[in-house]
């Protein structure tokens, strides 16, 4: 854990994480590998749920080594988690307007928002006591 404590409390970190996940979802499809282990069926939607879910554990480690009020970290990780689908929801109609062999999938964004609520679960009832 102290590893975790030392990486997040850079805001570099949750920063990359965002950044990388923004960039892959905006790559074309034709930029995005067919073969090996991203062949496999559904595996995409396990690649969305943890790069979602990434941003809100990562954001959320490091308000948490940072946060003065305990009393608002609950409104932190709703507003986190409502980011993190939000924008996993925009990616999509960007992706389904102009990211070239790209379409709108509603079962990526469950798959987003799933992501981020059991990273919020994780951080408001299993991390934080």
């Amino acid at each position: 854990m102290r590893l975790v404590k030392k990486l997040c409390t850079w805001k570099l970190v949750p920063f990359a994480w965002t950044a990388l996940t923004i960039f892959l979802l905006c790559l074309p499809g034709s930029a995005i590998p067919s073969a090996g282990v991203l062949s496999t069926e559904g595996i995409d939607k396990v690649v969305h749920a943890i790069l979602f879910g990434g941003i809100v554990l990562l954001w959320a480690f490091n308000l948490y080594f940072r946060r003065d009020q305990k009393s608002k970290w609950q409104q932190i990780i709703v507003l986190l988690t409502l980011f993190s689908v939000g924008l996993g929801i925009g990616l999509e109609f960007l992706q389904r307007d102009y990211i070239p062999n790209r379409s709108f999938d509603g079962i990526d964004i469950i798959a987003d928002s799933a992501g981020a609520v059991i990273a919020a679960v994780y951080h408001l009832f299993i991390r934080v006591k």
